[in-house]
Order: C-alpha cells, then structure tokens, then sequence
C-alpha cells in the first residue's frame, strides 16, 4: 500500500478544489450557521427546490467538501478556562511521531505543521494553569521528539468561523 502526501495528491488532483457556485456557496454559509438545519428550511433560505437542496448536499459530500457535522461548543463553559497557543521545535524527522503524541493529547484542539521557525503549532485547552504546565512540562518538553516550546495566553478569541469559504 503506498503512502499519498497531500502535495502528490493535490498534483493528482484529488485535493484540487469543487467547483462551487453562489447558490453552493450559501448552503455552505447556512451549513456554518446551523449544522442541524433542515434540508426543507435550507432549500427555503437559499431560494431553491427541496430536491435541488438535497441533491447539492449530497452532490457536496461526494465531492468531499462537506466531511460531516459536528458541534460547536464553548469551551469556557465545559470548565476550559485557559487557552494557549504553543508553537513547537521538534527534532528532525521525528514529525510523525510527534503528530501521533500530539493528536492523542485531549487538551489539544487544533495541530498545524508550519513552515518557519517552529515546526508546529497547536492550540491547548484547559481547566486550569496547573494542567497547562502538565502539557507543556511533563509531556511536551519531556518528549524526545520536541527540543524547545513557546506558550502564548490567548486573552480572548474574537472570531470562531466553522470555516472559510472562497472569495
């Protein structure tokens, strides 16, 4: 079984973009807005059939444009007061096995590999400071894959977007 890098698979044209029309556009947007929303108000919103609603849906999901749906939470109300951005120096070329440490981590929310000075970025949730320092002094500066970390406080988060749509 071969192994496909993203930058192969985007030569290949298996990650090249849908093509998606206004009318798509807005069934993402409304999607963005309310996840649960029925297909009948949706076709409703955008001004078109329930049939031509449901058929771009699933026209999307084919596509691979829409994975699924999930929740949206606030995570200072489930008891996750702190927030941090840790930037990540990892040690060459362990950056698979750190991807694997990081995506089993459950205060990590979100994980880039970047270009740059740092290797990765990820943002950290907790409860508190005591279990902020337990990620980042026992198991990421403990971790043979990692040789330095940066943390930044995010002192408030001003845009949460479930994504991003094209211009």
């Amino acid at each position: 079984m071969s192994t496909v890098t993203t930058a192969q698979a985007a030569a290949s044209g298996r990650d090249a973009p849908a093509p998606l029309d206004q009318v798509d556009r807005r069934i993402l947007e409304l999607l963005g807005e309310d996840g649960r929303m029925s297909i009948a108000t949706l076709a409703e919103r955008v001004g078109i059939s329930r049939a031509g609603a449901y058929s771009r849906m699933e026209r999307l999901r084919a596509d691979g444009v829409l994975e699924g749906f999930s929740a949206r939470v606030r995570p200072a109300r489930l008891g996750l007061g702190i927030t941090a951005l840790v930037l990540i120096s990892g040690r060459q070329p362990a950056w698979r096995t750190l991807r694997a440490e990081l995506a089993r981590m459950p205060e990590v929310e979100y994980c880039a590999f970047t270009t740059g000075e740092y290797d990765a970025l990820i943002l950290v949730r907790a409860p508190n400071v005591e279990t902020l320092r337990d990620v980042i002094l026992e198991r990421l500066q403990a971790s043979e894959t990692v040789r330095a970390t940066q943390t930044i406080f995010v002192l408030d988060e001003v845009v949460r977007r479930p994504y991003v749509l094209p211009g």
